[in-house]
């Protein structure tokens, strides 16, 4: 098991999922015993993470004024629009998000930041807002761990959505904090990876056994996620929730840390779920 849970609860665990998709299987890693030396390594250099600022993921620029305009209940989309325009990039990496499969549901290609706008609302635009602030934060190249960066990053979005729904009775405000939970989290699982990737080019060749990879992931992602949301000063209730992903109660969260709690896992399995053929 990835993560402990009280009898009868639901599965927590969202990572070994994840490894599993990349193929990484006891076929492909190093026996649990042989990957001790590793994973106390690792462990060694999540903790210099978790407490050297220096090490963690730099805040993206325009995130303190952005928040502030999407938490503004009398800001209109068209705002948070003007301020995305002053950067080209974010600019650019929102109309190519628009116009992912993800979001896009009408064949015309969106080409204006005021169409994206006209099309997603208000509060679609603060999930893409806040999908396109983190993607250049959590790009990394693979290497010996292949598509799992890319696997981290969908599930990342998947859990950002499915959260935001959970916590839509919270209101507006809560709905933008559940997807900022995932991208955090998200965040954390890749400089989760980037340490294990280190680790196991100074041991030598063989990935450590995919199970305690998992475990690490779990119990790390939240943190390193809390340690950059202390870093880039969010909100103490943000903090909390991502702290409260360590516990084994999900009954004893609250609302936010529960749409996270359960947000996680459903994304791993709607991943692992075969494709439809729509043509069948």
């Amino acid at each position: 098991m990835a993560a402990s849970a009280p009898p009868n609860a639901p599965s927590r665990d969202w990572a070994l999922s994840l490894l599993r998709l990349a193929g990484m299987d006891a076929g492909s890693c190093r026996s649990p015993e042989d990957s001790l030396p590793l994973i106390a390594d690792a462990r060694r250099a999540l903790v210099r993470f978790a407490e050297d600022p220096q090490r963690l993921p730099r805040r993206p620029q325009l995130l303190p004024q952005l928040l502030s305009t999407i938490n503004d209940d009398a800001a209109s989309g068209r705002d948070i629009a003007g301020i995305i325009a002053r950067d080209p990039a974010l600019a650019a990496n929102l109309l190519k998000l628009a116009n992912s499969a993800l979001y896009r549901t009408r064949g015309d290609a969106v080409e204006s930041l005021d169409r994206a706008v006209a099309m997603v609302g208000v509060d679609g635009l603060r999930h893409l807002v806040a999908v396109a602030l983190m993607q250049p934060v959590m790009r990394m190249e693979g290497g010996v761990f292949g598509r799992l960066p890319d696997l981290i990053w969908d599930h990342t979005q998947r859990t950002a959505l499915i959260a935001s729904e959970t916590a839509a009775a919270g209101g507006r405000e809560d709905v933008f904090a559940a997807q900022l939970l995932a991208l955090l989290q998200g965040l954390g699982a890749i400089v989760v990876v980037q340490v294990l990737r280190d680790v196991t080019a100074q041991h030598g060749a063989g990935l450590p056994d995919a199970e305690a990879m998992a475990r690490l992931l779990q119990r790390w992602s939240p943190r390193l996620g809390r340690a950059v949301a202390r870093e880039w000063g969010l909100s103490e209730r943000v903090m909390q929730a991502l702290h409260e992903q360590l516990a084994d109660d999900v009954a004893a969260m609250g609302p936010l840390a529960r749409a996270l709690a359960f947000a996680a896992p459903e994304a791993s399995d709607a991943m692992e779920q075969p494709a439809v053929d729509v043509a069948a």
